[in-house]
């Protein structure tokens, strides 16, 4: 059970310092994957962390910024500034309440603005509070290079994403709607033209590749990845000596 469904009293008992911020995005992921994707793996993908981190958990949030999904109805997004003074209020209010530890998992690849909140947070609070971002898309390398996947052209609703949905909630995929597409531009394209520019299914990657047992192991390996790097960032913050004026 997830610490956000018990009482404030039995949070309390546990006595963590550690909280985490699933973040996800309504938007479009080709004809077969649902609207709520990224919001579904965020939900399992923060479950998953905050068991094996021992960590409380909020629910994900389900909106971000996806203006790179413009031009298909269903995409829901606030602007990157309105985003950014979002997520720094709520990183506050956690130190406000005595945690001392966050760790938001980026589960939408297109929250540029996300790195902006984490290093401003640091650099006004190391190390009285810190915190530490995931960006679930810097661990699709990982999993190809040790051979869970078989492709490393993954970035929106491919192999990895689609496996992980197949694993989450099966029910949601049309695999026989699946068709794999691999731009021929790089991910800082998103930045000067929608993903349907550069593939006009809007995958960008190959979900046929895909299968829920790739799923369950994709899940696991990222759970395990995500603690390491975020035990190993809080160290690198936590044993930092003041430089001139600053902590940061």
């Amino acid at each position: 059970m997830q610490l956000f469904d018990r009482t404030a009293d039995e949070l309390a008992a546990r006595d963590t310092d550690l909280a985490i911020i699933p973040i996800g995005s309504i938007e479009q992921h080709g004809p077969h994957l649902p609207l709520s994707t990224d919001y579904r793996i965020a939900a399992a993908f923060g479950e998953a962390v905050a068991e094996a981190a021992g960590g409380f958990s909020i629910p994900p949030l389900p909106v971000s910024t996806c203006r790179e999904h413009m031009g298909k109805k269903g995409a829901v997004w606030m602007d990157p500034d309105v985003f950014y003074h979002m997520l720094y209020s709520m990183l506050m209010s956690l130190k406000e309440q005595g945690f001392r530890r966050a760790v938001t998992l980026q589960c939408h690849g297109g929250i540029f603005v996300l790195p902006a909140v984490i290093r401003q947070v640091n650099a006004t609070n190391n190390p009285d509070f810190m915190a530490v971002n995931i960006d679930i898309c810097s661990l699709f390398g990982v999993v190809a290079a040790e051979g869970i996947t078989e492709t490393d052209k993954e970035l929106h609703a491919g192999e990895v994403e689609t496996s992980l949905m197949l694993h989450i909630a099966p029910e949601l995929v049309h695999m026989e709607r699946a068709v794999d597409f691999v731009p021929a531009v790089q991910r800082p394209y998103l930045g000067y033209g929608s993903i349907f520019r550069a593939s006009p299914s809007g995958v960008w990657g190959e979900p046929s590749r895909a299968s829920a047992d790739k799923g369950k192991r994709i899940l696991e390996r990222f759970t395990a990845l995500a603690v390491q790097e975020m035990d190993q960032a809080f160290d690198y913050m936590q044993v930092k000596k003041p430089f001139g004026y600053s902590s940061f």
